[in-house]
């Protein structure tokens, strides 16, 4: 974003294995500007679990997100970031 000047990103999708909790956490906390968030959990893994994907929605609904889907398998969530006041 920097190097390209961008002052947010339009739309980003993650499928990283389990690595969500982690780089949704610091996107987060570094605050950067993301519109649209696609987003595959993983917890069907049972080292996850379903307390981890709750408490990164408690805590991407905090930053301002709001669920607009879930897919049928409930793996895949959808989010628009709404700014917070």
């Amino acid at each position: 974003m920097r190097e390209l000047r961008h002052a947010s990103i339009d739309l980003l999708k993650m499928d990283i294995e389990g690595a969500e909790y982690d780089v949704l956490a610091d996107m987060i906390s570094q605050r950067i500007p993301v519109k649209q968030l696609l987003v595959e959990f993983h917890h069907r893994w049972p080292q996850i679990g379903v307390g981890r994907t709750k408490q990164a929605i408690q805590a991407l609904n905090a930053a301002g997100y709001r669920i607009f889907n879930v897919s049928p398998s409930g793996e895949e969530y959808s989010f628009l970031q709404f700014s917070i006041e």
